[in-house]
């Protein structure tokens, strides 16, 4: 399977999990904030998609990677959370076929970045090549008539910062038994000078998502944030 068959793939699985069109599965290159005296560039985004409710939009960036037996290493997972926060989104997923080494987990629940593993489960060797288009509307007719779905998926990490992993949410505990469900402890800081001895801070989840006026509600993103019309 090549890259750009696999991010295909990808975006069909995208759009059949949070109920979209593919077509609504989009691919973008975006314009790092410009900054006076510094070069330009971009941020080549694999897929993004946008969610929300009545009261705020929600932008989603996705990394696929198709790989031979190499699983996707810390790095990579570190990279994509510097470019959620350089584009503004609420939230990165990391979709790879082969899985991810201890240190890429453990980055990415630091971050709060979900981590899936996706993978074909028909012969792809009928899949045009190049033609992003021809390639998806293979897969639609393949879908159309697969007694099954075309992939396999398992959860790695959603994502949520929570310490597990789990699928269903019942009913919530009476206020006087309710767990706290942050994994984070609060910590004296003594390190800074200008730190007021004694005081507490806090870490927050999900690795810091709402600095800097960015985070669920916040229409703040950066100046370089994906708008669709």
């Amino acid at each position: 399977m090549t890259s750009d068959q696999y991010e295909e793939l990808c975006r069909h699985f995208i759009a059949e999990k949070v109920g979209l069109s593919a077509d609504d599965v989009k691919s973008a290159s975006i314009p790092n904030a410009k900054r006076p005296g510094l070069p330009e560039y971009k941020h080549q985004i694999d897929l993004y998609w946008e969610t929300g409710d009545a009261i705020a939009a929600y932008l989603n960036i996705a990394n696929a990677k198709w790989r031979g037996t190499t699983r996707v290493e810390q790095g990579e997972v570190l990279l994509l959370q510097q470019v959620r926060q350089k584009v503004a989104a609420h939230k990165a997923f990391m979709i790879t076929n082969v899985g991810f080494t201890t240190g890429a987990v453990a980055a990415a629940k630091d971050d709060g970045i979900a981590l899936h593993v996706v993978a074909p489960n028909f012969d792809v060797s009928g899949l045009p090549r190049g033609d992003r288009a021809a390639i998806q509307n293979a897969l639609r007719g393949r879908a159309a008539h697969a007694t099954g779905s075309l992939y396999s998926h398992h959860v790695e990490h959603r994502g949520l910062g929570f310490g597990n992993e789990a699928t269903a949410v019942g009913p919530m505990p009476s206020a006087e038994v309710r767990p706290n469900p942050s994994p984070y402890e609060t910590r004296v800081v003594t390190a800074p000078s200008q730190q007021v001895p004694g005081s507490i801070t806090s870490r927050s989840i999900g690795g810091g998502e709402r600095r800097g006026g960015v985070g669920p509600g916040s229409d703040n993103r950066g100046g370089s944030g994906i708008v669709k019309r």
